[in-house]
Order: structure tokens, then sequence, then C-alpha cells
């Protein structure tokens, strides 16, 4: 079997799709691969939308450049994650923001057209794919509430606090690195180990490993972000 049906598998969009059903539709589908090395820019904002794009390996910054000069990450990308369907199925002409590797990357695209025969192809491909469209809604949603806060112990504290309504748990199992959550919280690594250690000091969470945190105390943690 392919490698490239091997990691596509692994990517939401095609949950519950077999390996056999997903290499023959693809066959059938315009695509082509693109290799970036670390900072090297896939998609310039206000450049002509043409493609879609999913991440077989590495990591991708989708980040929007303010008037100010300054540069805000609004996403990153990891294996498996699709970016620019967006953009792409908008009545804008031109990708609203800046896509740039992280590290060595690989990823496939395809047109806009190519993409909406891909999704029509199957019927388990449209519910997921409107799937990911919906949560990548519900959550820049929430990523607009958390910039709101000005404080980095604001910012940490509203997305524990959002895990755990997501998941309703206590004990929040960070699906992503904490250079990721810094990232998505736009401060540094070195201020969301500033505000864990904080946290932690004040009796508000419990640090178990590396990816799991217990919130001790939620209404201290409640009182932070008011």
């Amino acid at each position: 079997m392919n490698n490239l049906y091997l990691k596509l598998k692994k990517s939401y969009l095609f949950k519950d799709i077999d390996l056999e059903i997903l290499e023959k539709i693809l066959k059938t589908l315009k695509y082509k691969i693109v290799y970036l090395e670390k900072k090297e820019i896939l998609f310039d904002a206000f450049t002509n939308i043409n493609y879609i794009a999913l991440l077989l390996d590495g990591k991708i910054s989708i980040e929007k450049l303010l008037p100010s000069g300054k540069s805000v990450i609004i996403q990153t990308k990891n294996p498996g994650e699709i970016f620019g369907e967006v953009a792409a199925f908008s009545n804008t002409t031109q990708y609203p923001c800046n896509t740039i590797a992280k590290e060595k990357s690989t990823i496939i695209l395809w047109t806009r057209d190519s993409f909406f025969q891909l999704i029509k192809s199957n019927e388990n491909i449209l519910k997921n794919f409107l799937t990911l469209i919906s949560n990548k809604a519900y959550f820049l949603n929430l990523k607009v509430e958390c910039l709101s806060f000005s404080l980095a112990k604001q910012r940490v504290a509203y997305s524990l606090i959002n895990e755990f309504e997501i998941n309703k748990n206590s004990l929040i199992v960070l699906p992503f690195s904490k250079s990721t959550w810094a990232d998505n919280l736009n401060i540094s690594r070195a201020s969301l180990y500033k505000e864990l250690e904080g946290l932690l000091k004040d009796s508000i969470i419990e640090i178990i490993d590396s990816k799991t945190i217990k919130i001790i105390d939620f209404n201290k943690l409640y009182e932070i972000i008011r």
C-alpha cells in the first residue's frame, strides 16, 4: 500500500474510509505534493486562492499580519489536518493569512474543483469535512474570546476552563504540545510555563505529567478571568 494513503488515513477527513476505497477515489483526482523547508511560505496573505491543503508531515503555522506589523498565530497545523478550505469555499478570492512551515513539511494540495469532487465522492468524507468545518468555526470563536484577555495568566486560565467544559472532566489531557498551546494562546513558552508554575504554587492546578493537568480549585481559576 502506497505510504501516501496510509498518511491520509490518519486524517479525520478520511475517518471510517477503507484504504482500498481511499486509494480508488484519489486515483480519479488531480493533486500535487509539495515539500517545504523550515520558514518557507506555502500561501501568502492576499494572494489568489488556488489550493486546499492537507499536512502529511511536519508542522504549519497560520499567521495573520496586523496593521501594526505584529504577526499573530491563528492556528498551528499538525499532520492530518487540512487548511485553506474555509477561504476556498468563501466569497473571497485571496488567502487572509500567511501559511508558514515551522519545520520541514510535506503537504498534499487539491484545487477547489478537485477537492469538491473528493468530498462529493463519499458520504462519510462529506460528513467528516462538515464536522471539521463546524469544529474550526467553534474553536476560532473560542480563540477570539481567549485573545481578548490581555494577561497571559488569564489566557491560560480561560483555556483550561474551556478544556474542562468541552470534556466535562477536571483531569485535562492536552491534545497538543505545550509549544503548540503557547502558540494558540499567542504567548511565549516561557510565559506559559511561568503561569502554570504560578497556578501550581497557588494550588489551583496539579500537573500530573507533561500532557496531563488536574484542576483543583475551579473558583480560583474562574476568578482569574473575571
